[in-house]
């Protein structure tokens, strides 16, 4: 137990986190793009972001270690990445960790992770003993369907959970959250079943997509980049159709759109919709 950490979501353990162990000026690294509110909480406790940009939508692990300087506290890594749905296999990370100074604290984000079983993406549990000063981080928000309870967990050493215990508020995950979690963590037949749609959401899509002549980025996760050419103005055409897709422009990709599989109906639907607006 104490090696865990619960938080309001797996959003709250990046800012205690971050709260906890970065002081002004002070550098984080996070691959570019992928998960937006690292910088967001860095920047707001003062801290400096450094980007790496990715290497053929992949994470470029060498071109991290190569911007480590004597300011850098937090190395963020989103495995699977979000928003291309790639991850680092495992050895890679593995040669990565026994890399990485002793005295950065890297922070392993899985909260698509269960949608990547079986896939040869590293895996957090796996690799606890591996670094020091490492955080594993995942979340009931997505292949648990529970994000509007927010509740998520991180594990690591000792010292980084009690040190982030004694940030954190004494009642930060509401009982709710905790008694939906529970019955989650049992609940192996709907986490199973969850995994198997969106599988089969993917197969039919890609099918569908090939068909229409576009581009797509294989995911390990239940979402995926679409090359569409002006993104921005499919995600309005599609969304006058009742379709909420997410243009990447903010994550510096303007020509992909990125989609969430749904159930079969709702990406029939989708794929009509885009046939109408493209």
């Amino acid at each position: 137990m104490d090696q865990i950490i619960v938080g309001n979501g797996s959003n709250e353990i990046v800012e205690l986190l971050v709260r906890t162990f970065l002081f002004p000026r002070e550098e984080a690294i996070q691959a570019f793009p992928s998960f937006l509110v690292y910088e967001k909480v860095v920047k707001g406790a003062g801290g400096e972001m450094v980007f790496v940009p990715l290497k053929e939508l992949k994470i470029d692990l060498e071109g991290i270690l190569d911007k480590i300087s004597p300011e850098t506290k937090i190395i963020f890594l989103t495995n699977p990445n979000n928003p291309t749905g790639l991850g680092i296999e495992e050895e890679e990370m593995r040669e990565f960790l026994r890399t990485v100074p002793e005295d950065i604290i890297v922070v392993l984000d899985e909260a698509y992770i269960e949608f990547a079983k079986g896939s040869g993406i590293a895996d957090g549990r796996d690799m606890i003993d591996l670094h020091p000063l490492l955080l594993v981080m995942r979340t009931f928000s997505k292949a648990y369907g529970l994000a509007g309870l927010r509740i998520g967990y991180g594990f690591g050493s000792k010292i980084l959970i009690d040190y982030m215990n004694r940030v954190r508020q004494p009642f930060n995950v509401n009982m709710l959250a905790q008694i939906g979690a529970t019955a989650a963590l049992d609940d192996e037949e709907f986490l199973s079943r969850t995994i198997s749609v969106v599988n089969e959401g993917k197969k039919y899509l890609y099918k569908e997509l090939e068909k229409m002549g576009l581009e797509y980025v294989p995911s390990v996760t239940n979402f995926f980049l679409i090359k569409v050419g002006k993104a921005r103005d499919i995600y309005e055409r599609l969304l006058k159709k009742g379709i909420i897709v997410r243009s990447m422009e903010a994550y510096n990709l303007p020509e992909y759109i990125r989609i969430t599989v749904g159930k079969m109906n709702e990406n029939e639907k989708f794929i009509l919709s885009l046939r109408e607006v493209l």
